[in-house]
């Protein structure tokens, strides 16, 4: 099936040529996303698998602030797994597999902070001797070929930043970096669409979840990710149920998370509080949705209390630099 469809709506967003003005705003933008990622992971640790009744009762006022604490703690496993694949991506011209395999490997051998059961059945693989290219998808074999963890959909913004002027090149490697730990086609399409408006808003251009729905189930989406697509444009957060037990941690409500946040009204704290404060896995939701809002208000949207209590900072944005830096070239 073709992406060329897709691909035309994905680049409608760029500009004939870049300006000092503009290279200066996408920065801005690009720092967003990154940055954006590790606030809304940071405030969403202290309620995770948390009910919104359960907040209500005890956070009355929502998770407002970043634990200090968190600046000396490693980073959580949506921001590591985020930055793994970033600096994967700046280190070559194309996503080599292999490559994100050994970091993630490393990574958890080294800890693995926050690591999803999922993921950690691959790192087991992994570590077994099974090739990179076979180890996800026996894992989803194995889970009946039901699983569908938001592992994916939560670190898949550096491939939008990475590829922004290539729609072809960001939906081939957005579909290598999930199917990495995540071979079910929802997980890597979820990862594709969230991507794809990434994209479009980091342009200035807000899409159209309808015709990217028929888009993603033409080029070969599973079609309950075109049905989320669709849902997500009509819902508000709360029809969204975050915190039903059954759907906590699908990566389909991850990705919806992420498209509600591109047309709602309020600045990136009141949108980053009331995500968290839905409850279900609050530190993914709120990864997700500091990424999306992260690129629409840039990094000076972010409250810089937050950004005080993020593990090496400055090395986020250098990496947002840098992924700016390639996809200008």
């Amino acid at each position: 099936m073709s992406t060329a469809e897709l691909e035309s709506l994905i680049e409608a967003g760029l500009s004939a040529g870049a300006t000092a003005e503009s290279i200066s705003l996408m920065r801005d933008r690009y720092r967003g996303v990154i940055l954006g990622v590790a606030a809304g992971n940071a405030l969403g640790l202290l309620t995770e698998g948390r009910s919104s009744q359960w907040i209500r009762a005890h956070l009355p006022d929502g998770v407002r602030d970043v634990p200090q604490e968190l600046c000396d703690q490693p980073w959580d496993d949506d921001l590591a797994q985020t930055v793994m694949l970033a600096e994967a991506l700046v280190a070559g011209n194309r996503l080599d597999v292999d490559d994100i395999a050994a970091r993630l490997l490393k990574w958890a051998q080294a800890g693995g902070h926050g690591i999803g059961f999922l993921t950690l059945g691959v790192v087991r693989e992994l570590a077994s001797g099974t090739r990179p290219k076979d180890a996800a998808r026996l894992v989803w074999e194995r889970s009946g070929r039901t699983a569908a963890g938001n592992g994916a959909v939560m670190r898949c913004s550096p491939v939008a930043l990475r590829w922004r002027q290539s729609a072809r090149r960001m939906i081939e490697e957005t579909k290598e970096s999930a199917a990495v730990t995540h071979y079910d086609p929802r997980c890597i399409w979820s990862a594709v669409a969230l991507n794809a408006v990434l994209v479009q808003s980091l342009g200035g251009v807000t899409t159209d979840l309808g015709r990217l729905a028929a888009l993603v189930e033409s080029a070969g989406a599973p079609r309950e990710v075109g049905a989320a697509v669709r849902f997500a444009q009509r819902c508000g957060l709360e029809d969204l149920e975050l915190d039903d037990p059954d759907g906590m941690g699908y990566t389909l409500k991850a990705m919806q998370v992420g498209l509600w946040c591109l047309n709602q009204p309020e600045d990136f704290e009141a949108a980053l509080i009331r995500v968290v404060s839905m409850g279900g896995d609050t530190d993914t939701n709120g990864a997700v949705a500091g990424a999306v809002m992260g690129g629409r208000t840039g990094l000076g949207g972010i409250p810089q209390r937050w950004i005080a209590n993020i593990h090496q900072s400055s090395r986020l944005l250098d990496l947002a630099d840098r992924l700016l830096d390639q996809s200008e070239r």
